[in-house]
């Protein structure tokens, strides 16, 4: 099943590459025009993108995000990201759980994980299309001038991702799998100095460290019946490859944000549209659509629960790349990490399970660490210089001598402006600097 996945996904990613690499052989010919026809227009818009969009600057549907607000509106938004990730994923994962280990009315499991992603990415795509027809956002021309081949950069890596993660749980431990699952808020941050230079002061660092301590302790000393296997070199270098592409996945998107001022509802549908065409070819290259659509058509229950969990995948989306845009990609793996803690610790509260030291420990840690983030964003917002007016003084002499004449020098040319307030009575106080 490996190689099969491998040899589909390789021919699909390649196919496009292919393609892409002709386009731009294709756009660097003299005798190319951009409208001549439809193909011409599809593949300048795909390597080139939109000349005009980019000169016009930012999207109007970037003024409200891009506003500043007060640490209290900022630590809201965050958190109705954050419930709205975590409740959506975690009924997504009772539907997943439900239709791969439940038989159905045949008898039979459903055992196609492909189709599952194909549902997700496609409904998720047509969510995303909805979403701006409702907002009334361009949807022809909403990649903001972006060349359309950089969305499936993090839709190659997302795919890639989550075949290494299922395929590396054959080969490594069960300590293995925690470390790795608790781990992403540093590879995050260092995926962003990889892919734009952004830095990150050592409190941050420190921060991530902490949670990542503190739910690897917690989950490492939780009573589990997971199988005992050796980690072996290959489950190891898989691990290694999840761990990548998943930091690279929001890593990139968050710079395509920045470089192409795209709405958060544009890059979910670029994404879901190459991860959708991806998948859908490695279902005909193997025939597997055909085997699906006999279980559906076998099993009518099953497609509800398909449906169910693919709303709830697009709705997660949709938070997800709200979060990616608004507070970066370090905030997002940090949600990440502490909604795989917080399942654990509802389960335990819920089913009554008992917590030895070293997972109260580690519950510890975790919180302390996101309460000194909270509390250093909040002392960040009160003592920067834009949190509060600077205070007003009259002019010196110098200043108001100053003013006149740089006034008198520009009257012939504005008129008579003296009925104006001198532009020394704005300037803050020097006492202050």
């Amino acid at each position: 099943m490996a190689h099969e996945q491998l040899f589909t996904y390789t021919v699909s990613f390649g196919s496009f590459y292919l393609f892409v690499l002709i386009s731009f052989q294709m756009v660097k010919s003299p005798d190319f025009r951009r409208d001549r026809d439809r193909l011409s227009r599809l593949v300048h818009a795909c390597v080139v993108g939109d000349e005009d969009i980019k000169r016009k600057g930012g999207g109007a549907f970037d003024a409200d995000e891009s506003r500043p607000e007060s640490f209290a509106a900022s630590a809201m938004r965050l958190t109705v990201c954050s419930v709205g990730i975590q409740v959506s994923y975690l009924l997504w994962g009772l539907m997943q759980e439900r239709i791969m280990t439940k038989p159905y009315e045949t008898g039979e499991l459903f055992r196609s994980s492909k189709f599952l992603v194909f549902a997700n990415r496609i409904l998720a795509l047509f969510a995303a299309w909805a979403m701006m027809c409702y907002t009334g956002e361009p949807v022809v021309r909403c990649a903001n001038g972006a060349p359309l081949y950089k969305f499936s950069y993090s839709s190659v890596s997302n795919i890639m991702s989550s075949v290494c993660q299922y395929e590396a749980l054959k080969f490594v431990s069960f300590p293995t799998q925690v470390l790795a699952k608790s781990c992403k808020m540093v590879p995050t941050m260092l995926m962003g100095y990889v892919v734009s230079r952004r830095v990150h002061a050592c409190f941050e660092y420190v921060v991530a460290m902490g949670v990542t301590a503190g739910a690897a302790m917690f989950k490492l000393f939780e009573t589990n019946d997971a199988p005992v296997k050796n980690t072996e070199l290959w489950g190891i270098i898989l691990i290694t490859v999840y761990m990548v592409r998943d930091s690279f996945t929001s890593n990139w998107q968050s710079a395509v944000f920045k470089e192409y001022k795209v709405s958060s509802t544009a890059m979910m549908l670029y994404a879901n549209l190459f991860s959708s065409a991806f998948t859908a070819l490695g279902l005909v290259l193997t025939l597997e659509g055909v085997t699906v659509y006999a279980f559906l058509v076998a099993n009518p229950s099953c497609v509800l629960h398909i449906v169910t969990m693919a709303i709830c995948s697009a709705v997660g989306q949709l938070f997800i790349f709200y979060t990616i845009k608004r507070f970066g990609p370090v905030a997002f793996a940090t949600i990440q990490t502490v909604r795989q803690f917080l399942s654990v610790v509802l389960s335990i509260l819920f089913f009554a399970h008992p917590i030895n030291l070293m997972m109260g420990c580690g519950i510890a840690i975790v919180f302390l660490s996101l309460g000194a983030e909270v509390f250093h964003q909040w002392r960040r917002k009160r003592t920067s210089p834009g949190h509060k007016p600077e205070p007003l003084t009259p002019p010196s002499e110098l200043e108001s001598q100053r003013d006149a004449d740089s006034m008198s020098d520009v009257g012939d040319h504005a008129g008579d402006r003296s009925d104006q307030p001198s532009a020394a009575l704005l300037r803050p106080s020097a006492a202050r600097w």
